[in-house]
């Protein structure tokens, strides 16, 4: 009984922690679209379950998506040079099916920031 509950406890923590790592990625990959005055890109593969995020053509964070949860979405978003913005309204969807939740994050149309939303299942 105890080695189950460590072993969830892990899933939990592991899946948390690649969140934030999502969130902190997608914040410096649009800063560094502004202060390098550069596009930058992120990078999405549904059948690897992987997202990287590119500046100057160097890939700066690869994420692998934890087997606990499914991730979707547009294969690339970029942002724009000096500005920072995207022009796409696109959206990452990570499905957590021990959790019931449905993890989001809309981008909004110009300006290039998220909205993380957390979703029942």
């Amino acid at each position: 009984m105890p080695t189950l509950a460590i072993n969830e406890w892990q899933q939990v923590l592991q899946v948390e922690q690649f969140f934030n790592s999502v969130e902190k990625n997608i914040l410096f990959t649009q800063q560094m679209a502004v202060v390098q005055s550069v596009d930058t890109k992120i990078l999405f593969s549904e059948e690897k379950q992987l997202i990287e995020f590119v500046t100057q053509e160097e890939k700066n964070g690869q994420l692998e998506i934890p087997e606990a949860i499914m991730g979707r979405g547009p294969g690339k978003v970029t942002f724009k040079k000096i500005t920072g913005n995207n022009g796409v309204l696109g959206k990452y969807e990570f499905d957590w099916p021990e959790k019931r939740q449905r993890v989001v994050f809309q981008f909004q149309l110009g300006s290039g920031k998220y909205v993380k939303k957390i979703l029942s299942l």
